[in-house]
């Protein structure tokens, strides 16, 4: 009896402390699908709304966005952008691509190319332990991919604020609004891009919570 209450002991403490970081594990995971659902959901937003901006939004691009989103685990009356492309799909409004014209205006709106990042991932950086190395090399992806559409959204901002100078040139507005339609262009390929990184994320075995 001594010697297994002995061997016991000796057990006890990783024992208790497998089931400790499986449960801090499984709560840090919930958070962490709750953050990249929201950002994937602002992201898809990002790309709808370029598309529509630039006139390429289509039927393909819409039941793309859809599917990839259902996969992820968006549900509707939650995703912006579900609803968004729910919507569109139901109409023929914005659907189908509408070529440019010579006598529209450019629009002076700024596309919102803001998204809520990933800070609980940020901040718990030390944590990513609990992660086999794949799933923490897909998460700093994530954040890289993150910061670099930040900085897409700021350097649109830029432009975007340049031409209401006084003073400008038609010539020097016309150069800014085409950097501008740059941005937007190199913002909706950054957010497709990880649209589809979060959704392989998120359909990983480590990411689930059951």
């Amino acid at each position: 009896m001594l010697f297994v209450g002995w061997a016991l002991g000796i057990l006890s403490s990783p024992i208790t402390d497998a089931i400790r970081r499986r449960s801090v594990k499984r709560r840090i995971t919930r958070a962490i699908r709750t953050e990249l659902l929201a950002l994937q959901d602002a992201l898809a937003m990002v790309v709808l709304q370029i598309a529509r901006h630039r006139g390429t939004l289509s039927y393909s691009l819409l039941e793309a966005v859809m599917s990839t989103l259902r996969t992820s685990g968006h549900v509707p009356g939650v995703s912006r952008a579900l609803k968004m492309s729910e919507d569109l799909l139901a109409t023929d409004v914005g659907t189908v691509a509408q070529p440019a014209t010579g006598d529209a205006p450019p629009s002076r709106a700024l596309l919102s190319l803001r998204v809520p990042g990933v800070p609980f991932i940020v901040a718990h950086l030390h944590r990513l332990d609990f992660y086999d190395h794949e799933t923490q090399r897909q998460m700093l992806e994530i954040r890289a991919g993150t910061q670099a559409f930040e900085q897409i959204g700021e350097e649109a901002g830029r432009y975007y604020f340049m031409t209401f100078r006084e003073g400008i040139d038609i010539e020097h507005m016309a150069t800014l609004m085409g950097h501008l339609e740059q941005c937007y262009e190199r913002a909706a390929e950054k957010a497709s891009e990880l649209v589809s990184q979060v959704a392989a994320l998120l359909q990983s075995r480590e990411m689930s919570v059951r």
